[in-house]
């Protein structure tokens, strides 16, 4: 999938001063920052939450990463309380730490390697390293093995390796080297999977190549003899498999349109629907915090259910898993409301995923996020199990008390429909000053659409307090779920196959007009997107290059059959399964259709090109001809590479960079510029 991932910016310089902007009367000047405002790019991206929270299975401590000293490092903290211990100390990031059955150890990633430290700090063990990299380990139930994806053969298989053994006394004069060896076939590209209860099998889901309905299959592999069964017809997408403690599964499936969660029996044949949509009950990504994730006894399972941009959590009952067992205390008096069968659990709204159960089934880690709260853990309890009178427990705080003043002005968040002109209805999420209310007095300003990508997901109302920056600024932002978005269930997820860079992008423009239609707005609209949504801004310039007054594409691509042909793998079989191959003599004039860089003769207004390097998924070629047939017809713009990035901005000097040039970009071209006759 086409994901932005990472954000933008580095240097935060004097902000430039503000030019002129439109007002009911004609004009205006935007109404400056206090002085000593904190809401400034130096201090957002400062904010460095932490992240990939694991429990230990004993339910005493969390597992996390943070950066500190240049790198992501892993971190241990006590449930009950208490200051985080730091574990590593490393050069490279670690990520996705994942505790030993017995809680003594943990595997993490390091540099591509799959290594292993005792929770003291001792011990520390490479395991496995292959120049092909190493992902995703996970500990087989009885800590006696690892299991990995590598690409070591040129697919995402999954290989165990024996889990070194702690010797004590003098060590081996020759040590034993372990050496991994597959498990599932080549041919599948695994993207997720799970150890059986016995350790005997894996669930596992990934792609198999290009299909019209599917990106992802779950399959049953035998860890011993790597003989696989394949689960249901294959006509669904499906993802997202955790095993119950009877050798069921809990899984996710679009069988019904929406995404729900499905439980399959021990015979791995009779299904049982959990949750029934609308809304969604998962992500097609099926990854950490979109699956569902059963209770230790099975008897309930904790999921998403996904509205209006936002993602709650809910518990539900597992069907057919036996009497739903109480934790100690005295139930609640006033029990939460059941929601679609189930019962919410967060606290206030926002993006809440779920990181694991406590022993005892009355608690739930989870992280949650919204337009004014970075990412943290928290603790919920289970209405029903935990004790009368248990509340939910922040356990970790990530935002700055120089920001909150800040925070507290944040302008609200809208959301708006729009009609797309085939009358399909397009949701967004709207940013807009305080002072432009559309009323007499009110003042009348730009606004910027922004494009999220992959094409397969959604804006969600997160993080993201650059977009409050623009606000102050004087912008309105809407952030728009084109169609194609995840969400709105299969058949709009669907709505754009085969329509790349046509209906989508019809989409974004007929956005972009409701919002110049607007009594607050000025006429002068701006366009920013990441991945495939800088995609959508190349394409919505060159098809209707009067619109905008300017256009900041981040890593998005130009020419698709050439993005096809040199992208990686996983972006070369989404782009086939929603456009089929360019190879195909029928398909040749769509993906012509969809690509800007045939159209660049077209665009009129300003643009600026951000891209990594190193960016394997958009690769820099699809920029290099963007920039070629820009210059070869003479229009204006600029130009930044960062050698060091691959797809996004992970470094904070880049993010800060990245920011820093589209903000000033966006005041040079779009403020100070002049506006539009009529409006």
């Amino acid at each position: 999938m086409r994901r932005v991932i990472g954000g933008s910016g580095r240097r935060d310089p004097a902000p430039p001063s503000s030019g002129p902007t439109a007002g009911s009367s004609g004009g205006s000047t935007p109404t400056p920052a206090p002085s000593g405002d904190p809401l400034t790019i130096e201090h957002i991206v400062a904010v460095e939450a932490p992240r990939e929270f694991r429990i230990d299975p004993r339910g005493r401590s969390i597992a996390f990463t943070q950066e500190s000293g240049g790198a992501r490092q892993l971190y241990i903290q006590p449930v009950r309380g208490g200051m985080p211990v730091r574990i590593t100390s490393s050069e490279k990031p670690i990520s996705d730490p994942r505790w030993s059955p017995d809680g003594r150890r943990l595997a993490f990633v390091r540099d591509m390697a799959i290594c292993i430290v005792d929770i003291d700090g001792t011990r520390l063990t490479t395991v496995t390293d292959h120049p092909a990299g190493n992902t995703a380990p996970h500990w087989s139930p009885d800590g006696g093995r690892l299991a990995c994806i590598s690409r070591r053969r040129g697919w995402a298989q999954v290989w165990v390796i024996e889990a070194p053994v702690p010797r004590r006394g003098r060590p081996a004069a020759v040590p034993r080297r372990l050496e991994p060896r597959p498990v599932t076939a080549a041919g599948l590209d695994v993207e997720e999977f799970e150890w059986s209860p016995n350790g005997t099998r894996l669930a596992v889901a990934g792609q198999r190549g290009p299909s019209v309905r599917h990106a992802s299959r779950i399959s049953i592999v035998d860890v011993a003899t790597g003989d696989e069964r394949r689960i249901g017809g294959g006509g669904d997408w499906e993802c997202g498999a955790h095993w119950l403690p009877d050798g069921g599964l809990l899984f996710l499936t679009d069988a019904s349109g929406w995404f729900d969660v499905v439980r399959l029996a021990p015979d791995l044949e009779a299904r049982t629907v959990v949750t029934a949509g609308p809304p969604e009950h998962g992500e097609p990504g099926g990854g950490f915090g979109y699956a569902p994730l059963p209770s230790p006894d099975g008897s309930r399972c904790v999921h998403i259910a996904v509205h209006d941009g936002l993602v709650d959590l809910v518990v539900t009952a597992v069907a057919g898993s036996g009497p739903l067992k109480r934790g100690r205390g005295r139930p609640p008096k006033l029990p939460r409301p059941s929601v679609a069968g189930g019962t919410p659990i967060q606290p206030w709204a926002g993006v809440w995923r779920a990181v694991g159960w406590l022993p005892d089934g009355a608690w739930i880690a989870a992280i949650g996020e919204s337009a004014t709260r970075p990412q943290d853990l928290w603790l919920l309890p289970v209405p029903g199990v935990a004790p009368e009178g248990s509340r939910p427990r922040p356990m970790s705080t990530s935002l700055p008390a120089v920001l909150a003043p800040a925070v507290a002005r944040f302008a609200p968040e809208e959301r708006v429909t729009v009609g797309a002109r085939d009358g399909l209805r397009i949701e967004g999420t709207l940013l807009r000053p305080s002072t432009a209310s559309g009323r007499r007095g009110g003042r009348r300003v730009p606004a910027i659409v922004n494009v999220h990508g992959g094409p397969t997901w959604q804006s969600y109302r997160g993080w993201g307090p650059f977009r409050q920056v623009l606000v102050r600024d004087g912008f309105a932002i809407l952030d728009v779920d084109f169609r194609g978005s995840t969400g709105y269930g299969r058949t709009f997820r669907e709505a754009n196959m085969g329509e790349w860079g046509h209906a989508d992008v019809f989409d974004v423009i007929d956005a972009a007009r409701w919002l110049r239609e607007q009594p607050w707005c000025d006429g002068r609209l701006a366009i920013w997107g990441g991945s495939y949504g800088g995609y959508l801004v190349l394409s919505a310039l060159v098809e209707e290059p009067s619109l905008w007054a300017a256009g900041i594409d981040l890593y998005g691509d130009s020419e698709i059959a050439e993005s096809y042909r040199h992208g990686d793998r996983p972006g070369r079989i989404d782009l086939d399964r929603q456009m089929g191959s360019p190879d195909d003599p029928g398909r040749g004039d769509l993906f012509r259709r969809g690509s800007p860089v045939y159209r660049a003769e077209r665009l009129e207004a300003p643009l600026l090109i951000l891209h990594g390097r190193r960016d394997k998924r958009v690769v820099p070629l699809m920029s290099e001809r963007m920039i070629e047939a820009l210059e070869i017809e003479g229009k204006h713009h600029e130009v930044h590479w960062y050698d060091d990035e691959a797809h996004g901005w992970q470094s904070r000097e880049n993010r800060r960079d990245a920011f820093t040039r589209t903000r000033e970009f966006l005041r040079r071209h779009v403020l100070e510029a002049a506006v539009p006759t009529g409006s």
